[in-house]
């Protein structure tokens, strides 16, 4: 009986053991916070996105063409859509 629990035990340590390492290796070091969101180690923060007023793409507003215009900030992920704007070709409010 003894060495039947040792086996167990043996056991269950093993599956904690290469759960363990496949949490490691596929997790990549995943960090939780208490409100259940996740963001991977060395990782920055979200940045928020913005929508292209023509064609609906989100994108990172570092990276948009961006355009000042009736009181309101515009962003476009391209020239081809901050000219649509422009010219009022596009569905724009």
């Amino acid at each position: 009986m003894l060495t039947l629990l040792w086996r167990l035990l043996i056991f269950i340590a093993a599956i904690f053991m290469i759960r363990a390492f496949l949490a490691m290796i596929f997790g990549g070091g995943q960090i939780r916070k208490r409100d259940g969101s996740s963001k991977r180690a060395g990782e920055p923060e979200a940045k928020k996105m913005v929508k292209d007023p023509v064609c609906g793409m989100y994108m990172d507003p570092r990276l948009a063409l961006h355009l000042k215009e009736r009181g309101g900030d515009f962003y476009f992920c391209s020239e081809e859509c901050r000219r649509k704007f422009l010219s009022g070709t596009s569905a724009h409010p």
